[in-house]
């Protein structure tokens, strides 16, 4: 990572006659050479950058710019714009925080929204970037660039996520079959339904279903070993046995805020892409009877 202190300042322009403002960009005052008998003090970077991200942050498409500023004094952040290679115009895309006020070497992590991936983009990936404007106790306000920000090809693997998704979207769409019914398996009632596949011609690279999870009521779990791979036909469907996961106390019951909503991981080109299988609203009152079934014949067990 490379930084550099950006200075912006107004001068006059004196030209035939005529007067007019304009903006000159000077960098931060070169260091005096040292002269033979003394040793060349090494230069400190003034701010340690890197994107990190946590794991659950990765479907909501948020990043973090961690910082730790080497100053003597706080400064606040009142700005900050990233530039990634392979991502929509991200560095036209605001900073919509509130100022943050740093200590000088402590670590704060500054979030940043990602813009739409660019599926598009042929040029090889590039070490992001960084622009950030800050203010220190004076009210001084200055510009830092930083380059070659590291973040362990975080960048990379979240946008060949969102090009997977949005390839996923173009080529096949998954639906949760609207007829359930109970059943009967291994002493323990359960119901069966499918999920419905519709897919798109010319179907191209294979697609496959490798992963399912329910909900913490509800074990949502498909009948084929997994993977699975999807058919290339218009239409299929995979079929599914739910069943109560087991918690059938009166608070699980209560407290769950997404009990009948479910996750199948299905990989296209190179990646992983969770979609989120939702039962109607008008076909909520069926899966709560069919649940209540579930239960009862658990309690009944017991």
């Amino acid at each position: 990572m490379r930084a550099a202190i950006i200075a912006v300042m107004t001068l006059p322009l004196m030209f035939a006659g005529c007067s007019a403002p304009v903006t000159a960009v000077a960098t931060a005052p070169p260091t005096a050479t040292p002269n033979a008998a003394i040793a060349a003090e090494p230069e400190l970077d003034p701010v340690i950058a890197s994107i990190t991200q946590q794991r659950r942050d990765q479907i909501k498409r948020v990043v973090s710019l961690r910082l730790v500023f080497g100053d003597s004094a706080p400064v606040s952040v009142t700005d900050v714009r990233l530039e990634a290679a392979g991502f929509a115009r991200q560095l036209d895309a605001a900073w919509d925080h509130r100022p943050v006020l740093i200590q000088p070497h402590v670590a704060v992590a500054l979030p940043i929204t990602l813009t739409s991936a660019d599926c598009n983009a042929t040029e090889l990936p590039r070490p992001a970037s960084a622009r950030i404007t800050i203010t220190d106790e004076q009210g001084e306000s200055s510009t830092i660039e930083l380059t070659d920000l590291p973040d362990a090809q975080l960048l990379e693997r979240i946008r060949t996520h969102d090009c997977a998704v949005a390839s996923l979207q173009d080529r096949a769409a998954f639906t949760l079959g609207a007829d359930w019914r109970p059943a009967q398996q291994e002493g323990r009632r359960v119901w069966l339904g499918f999920v419905d596949i519709a897919r798109n011609p010319p179907f191209g690279a294979p697609i496959e279903v490798n992963g399912a999870l329910g909900s913490v009521l509800v074990d949502f779990t498909p009948v084929a070993p997994l993977p699975w791979r999807v058919p290339d036909q218009r239409q299929s469907r995979l079929p599914i046995v739910a069943s109560s996961s087991g918690r059938c106390d009166g608070h699980s019951m209560g407290e769950s805020s997404k009990p009948f909503v479910f996750t199948l991981w299905v990989r296209a080109d190179g990646a992983d892409v969770p979609l989120v299988l939702a039962v109607p609203t008008a076909d909520l009152p069926t899966w709560w009877s069919l649940l209540a079934t579930a239960c009862d014949g658990i309690r009944q067990g017991d």
